[in-house]
């Protein structure tokens, strides 16, 4: 809600957000199901209930195995206030970490060709603006590593 995130451990070592949407849904189908079936009582609902909680399911394991190869790129403002994370799956999120790094807020995506991953790569600048704003500069393309010819200017806290 409003861009903020739980965060259950320091990415990379911690609890993956896939795995944690996917348990989330599995139990949410299965009261789904046990409300319609108790509601009810009816094998068909039932059924049905069964039948849709598997699709969602499905589609959320699916989209969790897709996007499990992801990256993390830490950083923190130059008085190490501040910590940042950017995470890179088919595309790249930046986040700002709490203090107790429990939660994470989104600030921006990024976006490159042909699903490169400039974070992780090491082809990416910050410049430190004040007050409370970072510009991060980015190769888009995996053929022109050193050319930083993307920006996105976030502020943050």
């Amino acid at each position: 809600m409003k861009g903020i995130y739980l965060q259950i451990g320091f990415p990379p070592a911690g609890i993956p957000h896939y795995l944690l949407k996917w348990f989330f849904m599995f139990s949410t189908c299965i009261s789904g199901i046990y409300l319609i079936h108790s509601k009810f009582r009816n094998k068909r609902d039932t059924a049905i209930a069964v039948f849709y909680s598997f699709f969602i399911l499905a589609l959320t394991f699916v989209n969790g195995l897709l996007s499990s190869d992801a990256k993390y790129t830490t950083f923190s403002s130059p008085n190490n206030q501040e910590s940042f994370v950017v995470v890179e799956t088919y595309h790249g999120e930046i986040y700002q970490l709490s203090n107790t790094r429990l939660f994470m807020k989104h600030l921006a995506n990024i976006s490159t060709d042909d699903v490169y991953k400039p974070f992780s790569k090491g082809a990416y600048q910050l410049k430190w603006n004040e007050p409370n704003k970072l510009v991060i500069r980015y190769a888009s393309d995996y053929m022109k590593p050193h050319d930083y010819n993307q920006e996105v200017t976030v502020e943050y806290k």
